[in-house]
């Protein structure tokens, strides 16, 4: 796997048959640029955008701050990708208005919507605001979904009078599709992921306590003794995880479940790779029409997550329908081809949007899909 955020050059094969001519794009994007595997979900959505861009000939590329003049001049993008929490000197590109640029921010809302999160630093703070003034990007956006941007980020607008957009995860088709079973992984459940103390209510209620009835693999740093198969499983490993274990759950963090508006990658991931999920009780993921209830089906509670886990084990070919459904949903609204779409639509770069939609036709990705 390349490193995440790597600019790679495009292959002469990419755009041919399709009948609008662009100027490759090139996207930076706010942050470390050295991020590894090790750095968890972080490192896995940016390489799911870089992937997408490379796909269709275009260019993303990390960047630590460093040199700003520098790296500018010399990458020259159309488009910069900043971080609230990500301060730097203002190159002169941006200065001159020659880089359209967007920024993600924190919750803004008065009172604080979700002060769990504000709790461990997720807020927006007078620094934050002043940063937005000053780099003056076309919009702001967050990976909550549309519900959550308005309930959460609402300052924005009413004191700042700033749109900003949802752009939530998606599914790296690049990455993840069906390879297939490995009898190795012939179990009931399967997971991956890391425990840390933060998540580990939600991982005890929906996985761990579930284990005596059924028989799991479980791939992770962070677990308690005698839990896991393993700190980590290769890449080349996954998607025959996915596909081969009968549930995969999607157990989002406390906050997501508590509010409802947070959408973890895996949901999207699970199913590219034809495996099936169950996710813990976000009401997001059918209130915002993410999945619909026999896609992904969503357990409130424990109890639930267990009852759900019996059916779908007694039950495989109900269980492969879901799967197959929930597949053909992400890759028409789902990839992140679609949230580079949005992106683009928002910044009013028709042209590269047309580029784009006729490239993901000819990947069977978007309203072409089955």
């Amino acid at each position: 796997m390349t490193a995440a955020g790597e600019a790679i050059e495009p292959s002469d094969t990419i755009g041919k048959g399709i009948s609008v001519k662009v100027e490759p794009l090139r996207i930076l994007r706010a942050g470390a640029s050295s991020l590894g595997p090790e750095g968890g979900a972080a490192y896995y959505i940016l390489d799911g955008w870089t992937r997408a861009m490379r796909a269709v000939g275009w260019h993303m590329r990390m960047w630590d701050g460093t040199d700003p003049e520098v790296t500018f001049d010399s990458f020259r993008p159309h488009v910069y990708m900043a971080d609230v929490r990500f301060r730097h000197r203002v190159p002169r590109l941006v200065r001159r208005g020659e880089v359209k640029v967007v920024m993600t921010v924190d919750q803004w809302s008065d009172p604080i919507a979700f002060p769990s999160l504000a709790a461990n630093g997720y807020r927006t703070r007078r620094a934050h605001v002043r940063w937005v003034r000053r780099l003056d990007p076309e919009f702001l956006y967050h990976s909550t979904s549309p519900s959550g941007i308005a309930r959460g980020w609402a300052c924005w607008s009413t004191r700042e009078h700033r749109r900003v957009v949802s752009i939530p995860l998606a599914g790296d088709t690049e990455t993840f599709f069906d390879e297939g079973t490995d009898p190795r992984f012939n179990v009931d459940i399967g997971f991956l992921g890391g425990y840390t103390r933060y998540k580990a209510l939600g991982l005890h209620e929906f996985l761990l306590d579930l284990l005596p009835e059924f028989r799991a693999l479980i791939y992770g740093p962070g677990w308690p003794a005698g839990v896991v198969a393993g700190t980590q499983l290769p890449d080349r490993d996954r998607n025959r995880f996915f596909r081969t274990v009968r549930i995969s759950p999607a157990i989002h963090e406390p906050h997501a479940r508590l509010f409802g508006y947070e959408i973890a990658e895996r949901l999207f991931k699970v199913p590219l790779a034809g495996g099936f999920t169950i996710a813990d009780g976000v009401a997001g993921i059918h209130e915002d029409g993410f999945f619909s209830p026999d896609e992904v089906p969503n357990a409130k509670n424990g109890h639930e997550m267990r009852e759900l886990i019996r059916h779908f084990i007694a039950n495989p070919d109900e269980r492969k329908e879901f799967a197959e459904r929930a597949r053909c949903r992400v890759l028409r609204e789902h990839t992140y081809f679609h949230r580079l779409a949005k992106l683009l639509e928002e910044l009013g770069l028709n042209s590269h949007v047309a580029y784009l939609r006729e490239a993901m036709a000819q990947r069977g990705i978007g309203e072409l899909a089955p």
